[in-house]
């Protein structure tokens, strides 16, 4: 900043202050891409937020609007805002499989050895959309899955992870404002359901596709650019 000093500490918070709404943006936009795609969960998520009244607290917002959480964690599942990471093996290891495969060589193996130094790619997207683990129904939006104990199978919960998910990643790199991040998405969306409606210009069959990048931009199919534009009405 022209005529401050500025030290690493606070170039690392503003850096970050900016990272979060990147990802707090898009997240946004594509829960607000799968309600007007959905008007039955639209609805719904309304008719929860107005029987419940006055804007809630953060306690409530946590644990007293089962289906606003149902809503939100069904967007971080299908729309994770980074679709990959990449870490760095930082000792040798040998990392045991589920289920058998088959090498290049054409041998099978129960595990992969892996050298110091090894990137390791982690496909955050394809983990939490894969039908293995979520069952036939991964690719579908789908919030009721976060409803009942059965919603979620076996496989799913054996994921590690905030609520099975990969979309904070997990371990001592995990993402530390994800409590946060989450109460920011259930405020701005409970305020902006409650009072405004949101259709898809051209219809709830509009197809709408992600495009590569940092961050998953939406753009309808053949059409250059990115962004979905919207039908936006006052409620009531």
């Amino acid at each position: 900043l022209a005529g401050y000093e500025t030290t690493s500490s606070e170039l690392f918070i503003s850096t970050s202050i900016i990272w979060a709404d990147s990802l707090f943006a898009v997240t946004l936009t594509w829960a607000l891409i799968e309600l007007s795609k959905h008007s039955n969960v639209q609805t719904r998520l309304r008719e929860e937020l107005l029987v419940f009244g006055p804007d809630p607290t953060y306690d409530q917002l946590k644990a007293n609007l089962p289906y606003l959480d149902a809503v939100v964690h069904e967007i971080l599942r299908l729309h994770p805002p980074i679709t990959e990471l990449t870490r760095v093996a930082s000792a040798d290891d040998v990392i045991p499989l589920s289920e058998p495969v088959c090498t290049a060589s054409g041998k099978m193996t129960e595990s992969i050895s892996v050298a110091k130094g090894t990137f390791i790619s982690i496909p955050i997207a394809a983990i939490n959309r894969s039908t293995s683990i979520w069952g036939p129904d991964a690719k579908q939006f789908k919030p009721d899955r976060w409803l009942t104990e059965d919603g979620i199978n076996g496989k799913a919960k054996e994921v590690q992870g905030h609520r099975h998910l990969l979309t904070f990643v997990d371990g001592p790199r995990t993402c530390l404002g994800k409590d946060f991040a989450i109460i920011e998405i259930k405020t701005v969306l409970s305020v902006l359901v409650k009072n405004f409606v949101f259709e898809l210009r051209d219809g709830p069959e509009t197809r709408v596709e992600m495009v590569r990048a940092i961050l998953t931009r939406p753009r309808i199919v053949g059409e250059g650019g990115i962004g979905v534009p919207l039908r936006i009405r006052r409620h009531g």
